[in-house]
């Protein structure tokens, strides 16, 4: 299993395919009168009953390899100097085994614990007993879900089980509540399966589009018995998913990841609906070629770029940015009418 986690992470750096999140196709216009100082610009947000600086969680990489417990304790320290969430890598493999579990964090000392938001990853598919177990084996102050459908189908050493998942999120729900969210694993969300997880009480969906990183092409790249890459175009856009979730609810928190990688896409992403972006694939090729300082120098210049661009825009804040006009464009608008 060690050997597979790490191979994951080098197939999500060597992966080619090329998809489309569609944010180019949301056009903002140019304010040249923003009556705005950029210094007041306030980006401060809460998120599961915690106020962060930004609207931005490091999502889920890896775990349970001593090269992915690196990655994230590097992530972990990070999220604590920016004052934002970090989603664990999926724990699901490793529930049973203490030993394993420390693959993920080993060495966070308390006050370190104190200070970051963790959230542990687990399958939907995954029992009340093992959630509680992956949830104390990290201190996780919430729970990731994780619904993997595509990736599951084309991987050869996986069921493709999913018939009673949704009852089991409902369950999961109805325990712990608003700490849970749910998500896909990068093939975007339909408003039909965000009408059903708002319906069993879901309140935080993390859409996961197509743009970023392709766990079709993952999975391909590591087997040898049949060939995927016909089905890399599988999957909804980042931005149309967004549009989806919010003919469906208001009042659901969004989280939009999934080929994130600009303060631009940032900035759309805020304007069509989210509440929240999240980062992996780009953050992650940063860590591994220039370590921790690399990394959070691009996510301190994602946090600085949007601020300007919010000051270009005339928004004081997040709400006010959620108010700025948009009009769809190209596929975009096509597949939006």
């Amino acid at each position: 299993m060690n050997n597979i986690k790490d191979l994951y992470i080098d197939n999500s750096l060597i992966g080619s395919h090329q998809g489309h999140t569609l944010f180019d196709d949301v056009y903002i216009e140019h304010n040249s009168l923003p009556e705005i100082n950029l210094a007041d610009i306030d980006t401060t947000t809460e998120f599961m009953g915690s106020n962060f600086s930004f609207p931005l969680i490091i999502s889920s990489m890896i775990g349970g390899t001593e090269r992915g417990l690196e990655i994230n304790e590097i992530l972990v320290n990070i999220a604590q100097d920016l004052n934002i969430p970090i989603e664990l890598g999926s724990q699901q493999e490793n529930i049973a085994s203490d030993e394993q579990s420390k693959l993920y964090l080993s060495e966070i000392d308390d006050d370190l614990e104190k200070n970051v938001f963790i959230l542990s990853n687990l399958s939907a598919k995954a029992s009340e007993e093992d959630v509680k177990i992956a949830m104390d084996q990290v201190k996780a102050n919430a729970l990731s879900l994780y619904i993997n459908a595509a990736q599951e189908a084309v991987s050869f050493d996986h069921e493709a089980d999913f018939e009673g998942v949704l009852a089991n999120i409902e369950k999961l729900v109805s325990v712990y509540g608003d700490k849970v969210l749910v998500k896909e694993k990068a093939m975007g969300m339909s408003q039909e399966t965000v009408k059903k997880l708002v319906s069993a009480g879901v309140n935080y969906i993390d859409l996961s589009g197509y743009g970023g990183t392709n766990f079709i092409e993952i999975e391909n790249l590591r087997n040898y018995r049949n060939d995927f890459s016909d089905m890399y175009g599988w999957g909804i856009p980042t931005a149309k998913s967004i549009l989806n979730a919010r003919v469906v609810s208001q009042d659901v928190k969004i989280i939009a990841s999934g080929g994130i990688k600009t303060s631009m896409d940032i900035i759309k992403a805020l304007i069509l609906g989210a509440d929240y972006v999240a980062v992996a694939g780009e953050l992650l090729r940063y860590l591994v070629h220039g370590g921790y300082d690399h990394a959070k120098a691009y996510l301190e210049g994602l946090i600085k770029k949007t601020k300007i661009l919010m000051f270009l825009l005339g928004a004081r804040n997040l709400e006010e940015l959620k108010r700025v006009p948009y009009k769809l464009t190209g596929k975009l608008k096509e597949i939006s009418e």
